[in-house]
């Protein structure tokens, strides 16, 4: 999909994180994220419709975890929707794509259409 045709803003964040599927855990490097999901390199075992939880640890005792779903998978890459986190978990993404966006302010306008769907 081009960047053009996305509702919601993804920002480049190359962090390290890992996910896990079942009792498997895999290092993996997010490429981009945004409040619905994240572009994740080297998780060349995640399949097409698979429940993981990414764990992106931002420093010591404090990380982002969400569960979601692979979408698509390319190569090495995955595409994952995030499906559920905890309202800490949210904050910190939240706060995170709203830093390293090019409209700020937009990411807050985004938070309000995903508020209104639910």
């Amino acid at each position: 999909m081009s960047e053009d045709k996305r509702k919601h803003t993804r920002v480049a964040a190359g962090f390290e994180a890992y996910v896990t599927v079942g009792d498997v855990v895999m290092p993996v490097q997010t490429r981009n994220l945004s409040l619905k999901g994240a572009l994740l390199t080297g998780c060349g075992d995640c399949a097409e419709g698979t429940g993981v939880e990414l764990h992106l640890p931002l420093s010591p005792g404090v990380r982002i975890v969400v569960d979601g779903v692979i979408r698509r998978t390319k190569g090495d890459e995955a595409a994952m929707a995030f499906t559920e986190m905890d309202d800490l978990s949210f904050t910190f993404l939240h706060r995170l794509v709203q830093l390293n966006a090019p409209d700020p302010e937009a990411i807050d306008d985004e938070l309000l259409e995903i508020f209104e769907k639910l």
